[in-house]
């Protein structure tokens, strides 16, 4: 091969990565035409699926995505070219797939918009997805089984005299209260921001009133299944903290209603659920949970830490997270260690650091810890960044998730006021309420690091809503949440805002006023309304186009002197109403 055929090829490949970076970049115009959707069409009936095992087991899953699906990724020649693209400006990341016109996630079996979109009251907080007092206190409790996880927590599983299944955990010795207030904790926050979890209680049993069920199993040698005595009830109650009068502190979750059908993947789609036609990785709920898992410490983001139900009646399938014992400052039975939630199980940049500096490169981490309050475990804001807070093993979605995901998770976080965490925070029933405060504390910390981070990324315009005005007009009105929260660099902001036609691809947008304000206060004049006086040949567009304006706001703290990233609002006028109605954003990063 000459040098001429040399330089031509190398010319071609350039060219086509070149216009294989520019055309992943290409932005995904929201589509304006069609209304917003709230409600995902994914509750469809589908013929009931088979068990899925992969994800299961702690070892295999834990080994895939800490060393094989990492390598894959690298192989990944599109994912590597967007992600160069990305770096050098020629590209933008790949979105989300499952979110509407107003850059927010539909209500699904995956997820309900609750505490952001609509705040939920103190005791809606507390209570989550509760719905009674937990195992029914009169009568036996019957033990059908050991808990069948592989984590260290302690516990079985218990049948009360309605019939209602829970599993059962304990604390450890060493750590009362860590794991059960924990349990109690997370899931509460996680179902205010809108997850699906199971209902946990907080319960004190009485060791007399169990009995072994006849065709009770517990695992043995070799996870041999054998007939579960007395005996190995007492065994796991002797290894947990008992109260001055024998009785003993327990969480009891209660089984989710359904038939089980295995963990769901934080990758791919599930091939037997014809519902499941985003890929999960591309979901946006999955991915902004990393948000809120940095918020929670919530390092155990497994696939084996989620359950899809099947409803028999309904015939489809409903997505779970479940499991919350290694979160805030518990590891199941053993505190956090503090490397957990700073880096891998094994991190290979760290590793790398460590090599390279030949030891001398210490971990901020690695400085010793207090721990304060052994019911808490280790738990702390100070060593906490968001931009670099890991689970254990890497997370398929979290890898994926965008600044706008994130921006998403983070305004979730941010809307958990002080009163909301401590409320939460107080079903965890610690019986020093140092601990408790500690607890509170440190959420407010985590939260408003993540608020401060991520809000001054995005341009963090919110709760876009129209007004009517006095004169007969619309306003467009709107939330500054780095204002609102306390995050902005500045008590008060600038916008910076234009009005344009929006028109058909292949025209030029027609500008209709430009003007910076100190207010959160847009006029809608009539003179942007479609009788067009004075057309030009770019606004001569067929009259059957709808009649779209949309504002493109920058915001700057500092009187003009720099400004933010814009978001554009989109607006549609309706003949028949004559008003203005917000039908699309699109937010600038």
């Amino acid at each position: 091969m000459n040098c001429k055929t040399t330089t031509h090829l190398s010319l071609t490949v350039t060219s086509c990565l070149l216009m294989f970076v520019l055309l992943g970049g290409c932005y995904n115009q929201i589509d304006l035409s069609r209304p917003i959707t709230w409600e995902a069409d994914d509750r469809r009936p589908i013929p009931e699926p088979k068990e899925e095992t992969e994800g299961q087991w702690f070892t295999w899953d834990g080994a895939h995505k800490m060393i094989f699906y990492r390598i894959g990724q690298l192989l990944n020649l599109g994912r590597s070219f967007r992600t160069l693209g990305t770096w050098v400006g020629l590209a933008d990341p790949l979105e989300a797939g499952n979110v509407n016109a107003l850059d927010e996630v539909p209500n699904s079996t995956w997820f309900t918009n609750r505490h952001f979109v609509s705040p939920l009251s103190q005791e809606e907080l507390t209570r989550g997805p509760t719905t009674s007092r937990g195992p029914d206190p009169e009568g036996t409790w019957s033990v059908i089984s050991a808990k069948e996880s592989l984590g260290s927590t302690p516990g079985f599983v218990i049948r009360d005299q309605k019939q209602d299944v829970y599993v059962m955990k304990f604390d450890s010795l060493l750590n009362p209260e860590m794991t059960t207030a924990s349990e109690m904790i997370t899931p509460r926050f996680l179902h205010a921001a809108g997850y699906n979890v199971p209902e946990h209680y907080l319960v004190t049993l009485d060791p007399d009133r169990l009995v072994v069920d006849p065709n009770a199993k517990i695992r043995g040698k070799y996870r041999r299944r054998l007939p579960m005595t007395e005996e190995d009830v007492k065994a796991t109650l002797d290894r947990v903290p008992h109260h001055p009068d024998g009785t003993i502190r327990a969480v009891a979750s209660k089984f989710l209603p359904g038939i089980p059908k295995g963990p769901f993947l934080y990758e791919k789609k599930r091939p037997d659920d014809l519902n499941d036609r985003i890929r999960h990785e591309n979901r946006r709920e999955l991915r902004g949970l990393g948000v809120l898992a940095a918020f929670l410490n919530h390092t155990d983001t497994k696939a084996a830490n989620a359950l899809d139900m099947y409803d028999p009646e309904k015939q489809h399938l409903i997505h779970y997270l479940i499991d919350f014992s290694s979160t805030l400052g518990a590891d199941n039975a053993d505190p956090q260690l503090p490397r957990y939630g700073n880096e891998y199980f094994l991190d290979f940049g760290t590793v790398g650091r460590s090599m390279v500096s030949l030891g001398a490169y210490v971990k901020p981490w690695e400085v010793p810890l207090p721990m304060d309050h052994p019911s808490v475990g280790y738990f702390n804001a100070e060593y906490f960044d968001p931009s670099r807070w890991r689970p254990t093993f890497p997370n398929p979605a979290f890898l994926q998730m965008s600044l706008r995901d994130a921006y998403w998770g983070a305004k979730i976080v941010t809307s958990f006021t002080n009163e909301d965490i401590e409320a939460i925070v107080h079903t965890g029933d610690y019986t020093d309420s140092r601990a408790e405060q500690y607890v509170a504390g440190v959420l407010k910390k985590r939260r408003d690091k993540i608020g401060q981070y991520y809000f001054n990324l995005i341009n963090p315009l919110d709760h876009f809503a129209l007004k009517e005005t006095g004169s007969g007009t619309q306003a467009l009105v709107f939330d500054n949440l780095a204002l609102l929260h306390g995050y902005a660099p500045a008590n008060e902001a600038t916008y910076r805002y234009s009005i344009r036609r929006h028109v058909p691809w292949g025209h030029d947008s027609l500008l209709l006023t430009d003007q910076d304000v100190n207010n959160q206060h847009i006029i809608l004049d009539r003179a942007f309304l479609p009788v067009w006086e004075q057309r030009t040949p770019t606004a001569q567009i067929a009259e059957s186009e709808p009649s779209i304006i949309y504002i493109t706001i920058g915001t700057s703290y500092d009187q003009g002197v720099n400004w933010s990233e814009n978001v554009d609002v989109y607006l549609g006028f309706r003949s028949e109403d004559k008003k203005f109605h917000l039908i699309g954003i699109e937010r600038e990063t």
